[in-house]
């Protein structure tokens, strides 16, 4: 049966890099698919001419282009926060406007970052982690911001929730995306200030290191794709290789509070739609 999902996220391009192949694959079966994007993205870019001004609107286009690849509802909501700095905003500021996004699309299922990964450098990613998760674990709690109920938002409960990290762990649910690989390239390369941006911060790295490797020093950051294309097929590759699938995307999913434990000790089991 299909479901509402809601992608709650730091940057444009974070979906796209992290699940784009769940995603799409949902998408596929019929599920409706929102995302919240929580900053301007204005500092996306190595371009120094570049305003923030200019880098926001380039990077909001850019998202809603994402979308449309992967089947998700282009009706993206930004929520404005200024980019690289989102720890500094109060977690329960953050927390009530994933709250609100919650009540507002009444998900059944969540992504967002895992806030227990280890080794996550960026600030953004650890803020939207906590919030978002916070925010879906009291979101049916009807006396955390009763002020909702006004406005007509509901108490909302949400069943299934998927944690992604760069450096994951506890990992338990792993998601073939043979078929969908392309659509996941197809969304990323429509990141083009991003895409531009990671071949030369990549080639920043290489000229650090000392090393040689020709097809990174050599290529054209415009010409991102088939650099961007390797690194992303190489990388779902390898997960996907310890569970027998070409492509694969790893989450750590929660479903309902963890009753799963129950239901095999009662010997059930809940269905497994991906």
């Amino acid at each position: 049966m299909p479901k509402n999902v809601l992608v709650i996220v730091a940057h444009a391009d974070d979906m796209e890099f992290m699940a784009g192949g769940a995603i799409a694959r949902m998408a596929a079966l019929g599920y409706h698919i929102r995302e919240v994007i929580a900053t301007n993205n204005e500092r996306g870019t190595l371009e120094p001419d570049w305003s923030t001004q200019f880098t926001a609107d380039a990077r909001r286009e850019e998202a809603r282009a994402g979308a449309r690849v992967l089947g998700v509802d282009p009706d993206i909501e930004f929520l404005g926060y200024e980019d690289g700095r989102l720890s500094e905003t109060p977690l329960n500021e953050l927390r009530e406007r994933c709250m609100r996004a919650i009540r507002r699309h009444q998900p059944d299922v969540l992504f967002t970052w895992d806030p227990h990964a280890p080794y996550e450098e960026h600030q953004d990613h650890r803020a939207v982690a906590w919030a978002a998760t916070e925010a879906a674990t009291f979101s049916h709690f009807p006396l955390y911001h009763p002020e909702h109920r006004a406005e007509g938002l509901q108490p909302h409960y949400v069943g299934e929730r998927y944690f992604f990290a760069k450096s994951p762990r506890d990992v338990n649910k792993v998601v073939d995306i043979s078929g969908y690989i392309d659509r996941k390239v197809d969304a990323l390369c429509a990141h083009v200030c991003q895409m531009e941006m990671t071949v030369m911060d990549l080639q920043v790295q290489l000229a650090a290191s000392g090393l040689d490797v020709p097809l990174l020093r050599d290529a054209y950051p415009r010409d991102y794709r088939p650099l961007v294309e390797a690194q992303i097929r190489a990388w779902a590759a390898a997960t996907g290789r310890q569970a027998g699938f070409a492509y694969a995307e790893e989450f750590r999913r929660v479903r309902f509070g963890g009753i799963e434990r129950w239901a095999r000790e009662a010997g059930g089991q809940l269905p497994d739609d991906l």
